[in-house]
């Protein structure tokens, strides 16, 4: 496992980190066994960058994440987000407390890494508000609640505006960085690396695009031609690298060397070995990169 500088936290975290959101696997009555497997498994590999949020299995994500973590010896960052959960959630300063309060309780932990805000739901006034979500992050900071704060989301637009002004020291992008997009790194990206922001992606299997084959068919039949024809070409050229088509995708945004970190959405141990890899086998070829972007 290689590592890279998380912007200005000045942190050096795993080029693929573990991310929450399937964390509890396919059977429910083995989530705790399954979260356990999985976490240790990312240690081993030298992951030691967790992200987690209460939406994920409205809140049972993070307390088993803090069941699996309880007295790990070996180093981790943590980080979490607030908003989507509950689903009215108000994005004020009092409200942010309380979601953070709330998820170090489920987590079992008295501080988090880094706490974030997801923006898909809320406007840049309510976020920069008198009492709105940057001030409640700031008061989480000096509470001692966090070391940094962030923001993550789809709005590209309103990411970049974001992380411009130079007050948040993460963002996390995802869906929109992958082997068939590069939305995120026309804006977001260049204005991350100015304010020295770091960067996490996520979702770069573009929602099972790069991952197990029936869900990929399933995708690509769901497509538009043209789009279609683009996902196939980009996936015939990624099948001729050694592993498999997941481990091409990390390796296809490791060419960044902007990016501090993908996280991996892995359901299993096998999944999190598998990409894990990536960072070993190092970037794609600048070529093959050059050429995926070529393709209409």
């Amino acid at each position: 496992m290689r590592y890279r500088r998380l912007g200005r936290t000045g942190w050096q975290v795993s080029e693929v980190s573990l991310g929450g959101a399937y964390l509890v696997g396919a059977d429910p009555d083995r989530a705790l066994e399954n979260v356990r497997s999985v976490v240790s498994r990312a240690l081993d590999l030298g992951i030691n960058y967790i992200d987690t949020a209460p939406i994920y299995g409205m809140g049972r994500c993070e307390e088993l994440l803090g069941r699996a973590l309880e007295g790990e010896a070996r180093p981790f960052y943590l980080s979490t987000k607030v908003g989507f959960e509950p689903e009215d959630f108000d994005y004020t300063r009092d409200s942010v407390l309380w979601s953070i309060e709330r998820s170090l309780k489920r987590l079992g932990v008295p501080k988090l890494s880094v706490a974030q805000f997801h923006d898909n739901q809320v406007s840049w006034e309510r976020i920069t508000a008198p009492e709105g979500t940057l001030e409640g992050l700031r008061a989480a900071r000096q509470r001692g609640l966090c070391e940094y704060i962030g923001v993550t989301g789809r709005a590209i637009p309103l990411l970049t505006s974001l992380v411009e002004t130079g007050e948040f020291d993460t963002v996390l992008a995802y869906h929109d960085y992958h082997p068939c997009s590069q939305v995120a790194a026309q804006d977001l990206v260049p204005a991350a690396r100015a304010h020295d922001t770091g960067i996490v992606i996520a979702s770069v299997l573009a929602g099972g695009l790069f991952g197990h084959r029936p869900r990929r068919e399933e995708l690509l039949a769901s497509m538009a031609q043209t789009e279609r024809r683009r996902a196939l070409d980009v996936i015939e050229r990624l099948q001729e690298e050694p592993g498999t088509l997941a481990r091409s995708a990390f390796r296809f945004v490791l060419a960044d060397p902007t990016i501090s970190t993908i996280a991996s959405g892995a359901a299993s141990v096998s999944e999190i070995e598998d990409v894990a890899q990536a960072s070993d086998m190092g970037p794609l070829s600048p070529e093959l990169i050059e050429e995926l972007r070529r393709l209409p």
